[in-house]
């Protein structure tokens, strides 16, 4: 952070430059944002005085007015109209003292008013202020006023140029599929978090929100900055809660079909001093979001098959459906297959065998081992399956089971293979997404009437399950 200053003294101007290692929209709004403005402002009072109020209306005409109560009980209270409001280019308003300035509320106005110009330039990830203030009535004011403004302006610097928080990460993966990950809606949905709609254009306005430990997180964010294939830049807040941040993502080609992603995250002093908005903790998410659910998306995307769908029932009921044999012969399988199970024993290690036989009476034998049954989230099994007769494939496949509401399940399936080659043989040969689309639906339609079937699934198709021994 550096400083430069230039007096006048036959007009009795001031100006201060400073710049600061925050972007020039945390800057801006640190000076129009009353919580904000509270915390660095009233940090640079000195001589025991204390800022007693703060109301700011940061539009062209609205006022604002800050009450200091000195150490001698005494009120110093500014008040002023702003003139110019630009965000986040320049700020200007008149700066004058009110006679008493002891009530709540705006009183009467000394005589000499001054004006203050701020203008904010963008210096990469830094922003030039130059603060000008002008009218003095006398050199002793304006000596005054350069004394005070310099502790505000330390204590802006302190404020808003607290570390950024970066994570770097290089994939196997070029370029433009990494671009296409971080500014889609298809994209997003997959690693980041679920939006309405998602466009990469500056000034376009999203949402989410996020349940932690029993707490609701409403995340309000704008796109601010868009270089194609390089660069995106949006804000990041939370309704309800004080503090605002950027988040900046940038690519870089590394050679060898790889690319390198930087993520910058700045203003995190802006939010609450608690623990839910510590640094750490959105290090520990971004590392998570970045390091482990974009790699695999963009390192992966190439060999695997997704297939998700909302299904209007309770989570207990899709686990169930996808869990029992009794179910699952129902609606397993492409439109015009029919399913006889062997043996389905949902636990780790447990074996699936299952024969799926097709529209044309060929057999499709498959052979699965589960890895991983977590009731009723998540299920992790390996499969072999092959047309009789016919080459074998094989894949890791993952479903989870996302409680929408008490009523509404999201089921996501996603079908990973060795290489690409292998996943595009599936897909042609055996027309797997649209068999696994098909799958899907022919669960939906189950569910639906899983009520009047629950009586009868225990009498029906009973010759073609053998369910595992009792333990």
């Amino acid at each position: 952070m550096s400083t430069n200053k230039t007096m006048e003294y036959h007009n009795l101007k001031l100006e201060l430059s400073r710049v600061f290692a925050a972007p020039r929209e945390l800057v801006f709004q640190a000076w129009t944002d009353p919580d904000q403005f509270q915390q660095w402002f009233g940090a640079a009072a000195c001589d025991g005085s204390l800022l007693q109020s703060v109301k700011l209306d940061a539009r062209v005409g609205g006022r604002y007015r800050i009450q200091v109560r000195r150490a001698d009980g005494e009120f110093y209270t500014t008040v002023g109209t702003y003139r110019m409001v630009e965000p986040p280019e320049r700020l200007v308003f008149t700066w004058a003292f009110e006679k008493d300035g002891a009530g709540e509320e705006f009183g009467e106005v000394e005589p000499c008013e001054m004006l203050v110009t701020l203008k904010f330039r963008a210096r990469g990830q830094e922003t030039e202020l130059i603060l000008t203030h002008e009218y003095f009535a006398s050199a002793e004011s304006r000596d005054r006023h350069e004394q005070g403004w310099t502790r505000c302006l330390n204590e802006l610097g302190k404020f808003v140029g607290s570390e950024a928080l970066v994570v770097e990460r290089i994939f196997e993966a070029p370029a433009a599929l990494v671009w296409r990950a971080i500014t889609t809606k298809a994209g997003l949905d997959r690693w980041f978090f679920e939006l309405a709609e998602f466009k990469p254009q500056a000034g376009f306005e999203f949402q989410f929100a996020v349940e932690h430990a029993g707490h609701h997180y409403d995340h309000r964010c704008r796109v601010t900055e868009v270089i194609p294939q390089q660069k995106i830049a949006f804000t990041w807040r939370y309704a309800g809660h004080v503090g605002d941040s950027l988040v900046t993502l940038e690519l870089f080609a590394e050679g060898g079909g790889q690319t390198r992603l930087k993520l910058t995250h700045t203003g995190l002093e802006t939010f609450p001093k608690a623990l839910s908005f510590a640094r750490s903790n959105f290090l520990q998410g971004w590392t998570r979001l970045i390091g482990s659910s974009l790699r695999d998306y963009v390192e992966h995307l190439d060999r695997e098959i997704f297939v998700t769908r909302d299904f209007a029932a309770p989570r207990g009921w899709v686990w169930e459906a996808l869990t029992n044999p009794r179910h699952v012969v129902n609606w397993w399988g492409p439109r015009g297959f029919t399913t006889t199970i062997e043996t389905m024993d949902v636990r780790p290690g447990g074996v699936w065998q299952h024969t799926m036989r097709g529209p044309d009476g060929v057999k499709y034998p498959n052979h699965s081992v589960f890895q991983e049954v977590v009731k009723p989230e998540r299920i992790v099994y390996t499969h072999g399956g092959r047309r009789e007769n016919g080459p074998g494939v094989n894949f890791v496949a993952t479903w989870t089971f996302e409680s929408l509401t008490a009523e509404k399940t999201r089921v996501t399936l996603r079908m990973l293979f060795p290489a690409a080659a292998e996943r595009d043989f599936v897909a042609k040969e055996f027309g797997a997404i649209e068999g696994a689309q098909q799958t899907f639906e022919r669960l939906g339609e189950h569910l639906a009437n899983q009520p009047t079937q629950d009586a009868e699934i225990s009498n029906s198709h009973q010759s073609q399950v053998t369910l595992p021994a009792a333990r």
